[in-house]
């Protein structure tokens, strides 16, 4: 690489950096009058299997797919769904524990109190939770049930139990409505707890506990090449029981592999959690479920998910489509262009007349190439250069209610409690993204970048294969890459018993 080439990619990368808190500010956006169904948040896969929780325990850091505890995944890492596995405390049949296959993670209660409990308390911010049980045969399911039950009622946010902040469709706030309500409204009613799981005989409307299947479709978790139905794949609509409502239904998204993948810095496409990654995953996922956006995006070590909060927002108001992660091929880009010559993603070139679809841009700019650097923006209406290679979001209104940003818009929304639906589904078409409310505060999050050393080094206790957090990251990410997690679980119940 030649001098002025090397001090042309290091201006870039230093401009991307400062972009990052120029873009902070746009992503923290009202999200109040989109409705649930067309809301995105990301949620944490395995939340309660964190290494903070681990407390150095061996088998825990090797079940851990988190690295921060429940609380700081919320508050930190901006995430507003926790996917928990749950099963019956054999020892105290009156209590539930929180666990990732054989590993146990400690108390549901204690830790709904000290981690929940607390967001709630702190934000008014519109939470789910997905509950998974393990080994629960049709004896015991109804003692789970009943601990449920009791935990909910015992838990309280500032005066109120959980099991009266709980989502109750059946709510008569809801009588009139022919789609989901509000973020807004869900705040004002007080019921901004949504409880999904995964076995029927859980169901209570009293409790607001919500079978999954009369409510999401969800792809398979394993895998990333393709996006396959996990269940409730082609249809469009809930299915609760003795109910007839027809509201859209909402879609469940699975997105994560390995540690080595998704956290370290320069990583392809900015790794699993990443522009590059997962915004083609959405559209794939999308094309095969019937063009319905994801409402929850399940993502492992979350303590990277900048880039994924950016696409969340994305699908959520529109804007432009990120750039500027590392890149060798256009495959590696959500913007389907790399400059292999500076190793960065950047907008893909196109025509004035075709400003609306030029990916990477906002709306009403088209992308041209520039020597020695990376393509930029231009306004179509005046021919004027962008500030910068990539420019914070903007939001625009839209007038086509059904399309997703750039290739499916988010649909508009009403401020009142009408009864009017809004369309879910999406088209493949280029449009302009719609304009809305954000019921999310993200925690702060960057605008698609590499990171420069003094991020990197913020990230000191990210798990990868450096090993820049001991031999316990190492030793995992290894064994999960050459074994997989399955093997990992295995090797873990071993150990369990060699040792007790």
């Amino acid at each position: 690489m030649t001098a002025s080439l090397f001090s042309k990619k290091l201006i870039v990368i230093a401009f991307l950096g400062l972009l990052k808190v120029i873009c902070t500010s746009a992503l923290n956006q009202d999200d109040g009058e989109l409705r649930f169904n067309e809301n995105t948040m990301i949620m944490s896969h395995n939340s309660a299997a964190n290494k903070a929780s681990a407390e150095g325990n061996f088998f825990k850091l090797f079940g851990s797919d988190q690295e921060n505890s429940m609380y700081e995944q919320l508050t930190a890492n901006g995430v507003r769904g926790l996917s928990l596995d749950i099963k019956l405390d054999y020892s105290n049949r009156s209590k539930l524990r929180l666990v990732h296959g054989p590993i146990d993670y400690d108390d549901f209660e204690t830790e709904m109190q000290t981690h929940l409990v607390r967001f709630l308390e702190e934000n008014d911010a519109v939470v789910a939770i997905n509950f998974e049980v393990v080994d629960a045969d049709q004896a015991i399911i109804s003692t789970i049930l009943a601990n449920l039950k009791n935990a909910f009622s015992n838990l309280y946010v500032n005066g109120v139990s959980l099991a009266h902040m709980t989502f109750k469709y059946d709510s008569e706030l809801w009588a009139n409505h022919d789609e989901w309500p509000t973020l807004d409204e869900m705040r004002s009613s007080g019921q901004r707890l949504f409880v999904f799981h995964d076995r029927y005989e859980l169901r209570s409307t009293e409790y607001g506990f919500m079978y999954r299947d009369d409510a999401m479709k969800e792809n398979f978790w394993e895998g990333l090449d393709d996006c396959t139905a996990r269940y409730q794949w082609d249809a469009d609509k809930v299915s609760f029981p003795n109910s007839n409502l027809s509201w859209s239904r909402l879609f469940f998204m699975n997105h994560f592999d390995s540690i080595v993948g998704t956290v370290g810095e320069g990583l392809l496409g900015g790794g699993i959690n990443g522009w590059g990654s997962l915004y083609p995953r959405v559209k794939q996922c999308m094309e095969s479920n019937g063009f319905i956006k994801p409402n929850f995006i399940s993502l492992d070590w979350v303590i990277q998910a900048e880039e994924a909060l950016e696409v969340a927002n994305y699908l959520n108001f529109g804007g432009r489509i990120g750039s500027g992660q590392r890149c060798l091929d256009d495959e590696h880009c959500a913007t389907e262009a790399c400059n292999t010559m500076l190793g960065l993603c950047q907008c893909k070139e196109c025509l004035a007349v075709d400003s609306e679809s030029c990916l990477g841009c906002e709306a009403e700019q088209y992308c041209a190439s520039v020597e020695n650097s990376l393509n930029e923006c231009f306004d179509s209406t005046n021919s004027a250069t962008s500030s910068s290679p990539v420019k914070e979001p903007t939001v625009l209104p839209s007038t086509n209610p059904t399309v997703m940003p750039m290739e499916a818009t988010v649909s508009p929304t009403s401020t009142s409690n009408t009864t009017t639906p809004s369309p879910s589904t999406y088209s493949t078409s280029d449009k302009l993204p719609t304009t809305a409310k954000n019921t999310t505060t993200l925690a702060p999050t960057a605008a698609p970048s590499i990171q420069t050393p003094t991020e990197i080094q913020s990230h000191a206790n990210i798990a990868n294969v450096k090993d820049r957090d001991g031999f316990e990251n190492s030793a995992s990410a290894i064994f999960e890459t050459l074994l997989g997690k399955k093997i990992v679980l295995i090797i873990s119940i071993l150990g369990q018993v060699l040792l007790f």
